[in-house]
């Protein structure tokens, strides 16, 4: 099923463009119900949940592919560790004690991080269109957060929420590089449900922590809409189509569509949050546009 989805993508720029959708949908929803949901436990309860809907979909493929799996295990252990645990968890603790405007600034820096560890890691190459890119779509970033106001962004102050801000996005980062070191005959699909499910595992005890010591989830209906709608399109839908991206680029030139995410965010917002579309959003929006473009079409040219 999974494979077939793929070639239902017009492109890996699509698939790519509809995660940042997702996601920015995805984080609007924690927002929301941050003061409602402990962190650890939304987390976790939706990385389960997407395994289980993953799981029948991929059950031939898992068992066809058991020794790929166990060969490869300590690798698909660290994938699902940055990107769960160390990712997704720790950028979720991050919301309760800092403002969305400053995990914004540090979310443009993401790209900029993928870029660094490629290289340090694994000596990739950053070609001058990718460089521009990156530059030309921070900058549109700030423009849209400083509200086109240089005095906004100087004014901007950061705290123990924002260094675990930066800790998740660094563990993004090498999630980003790292995966072309899983197998690539590993079934797409069945990949996806190891990632959730190892996750899952590995936050398993950081969520018992939280639930006994701290505040525990609540079974109540608001809980239980926010974990599925992020289970099917933050864990599930997300992320797969963020791999195959990754897969097809690169992590150089997929992670300039991070920048996306702050796009979708301020888009969602004018449209059902009743903010205005101001000049500043559409000088940031075409700066992170032509960012994109330098970083893939052009640098694709280049190279």
């Amino acid at each position: 099923m999974f494979s077939r989805a793929c070639s239902l993508l017009a492109s890996p720029y699509a698939a790519l463009t509809a995660a940042m959708f997702f996601w920015a949908c995805s984080t609007v929803i924690v927002r929301g119900v941050s003061d409602t949901v402990p962190p650890l436990g939304l987390s976790f309860w939706r990385t389960l949940l997407g395994a289980a809907i993953v799981l029948p979909l991929v059950w031939t493929p898992l068992i066809r592919q058991a020794s790929l799996i166990r060969r490869n295990l300590a690798m698909l252990l660290l994938l699902s560790f940055l990107l769960i645990v160390g990712g997704n968890a720790v950028l979720f603790v991050s919301l309760q004690y800092t403002i969305a405007i400053n995990a914004g600034v540090l979310n443009s820096f993401e790209p900029v991080l993928i870029l660094i560890v490629a290289w340090a890691v694994f000596g990739d190459r950053v070609s001058p269109f990718q460089a521009l890119g990156v530059a030309v779509s921070i900058l549109g970033v700030l423009v849209l957060i400083g509200r086109g106001d240089p005095a906004l962004l100087a004014a901007l102050r950061f705290n123990t929420g924002d260094i675990l801000i930066l800790g998740a996005f660094t563990s993004w980062a090498f999630y980003a590089v790292y995966l072309r070191k899983a197998p690539n005959e590993l079934d797409p699909g069945a990949m996806l449900f190891l990632i959730l499910f190892l996750g899952a595992l590995l936050l398993l005890p950081f969520y018992v922590v939280e639930a006994v010591f701290h505040r525990p989830m609540r079974a109540d209906w608001p809980t239980f809409l926010s974990v599925f709608v992020l289970a099917v399109f933050s864990s599930v839908l997300a992320i797969f189509m963020w791999n195959y991206g990754l897969r097809r680029l690169g992590a150089g030139k997929a992670s300039i569509f991070i920048h996306l995410i702050l796009v979708f965010t301020v888009i969602l917002a004018i449209l059902f949050l009743g903010e205005s579309f101001e000049r500043y959003h559409a000088v940031g929006i075409v700066l992170i546009l032509v960012g994109i473009y330098c970083s893939t079409v052009r640098g694709r040219a280049a190279s």
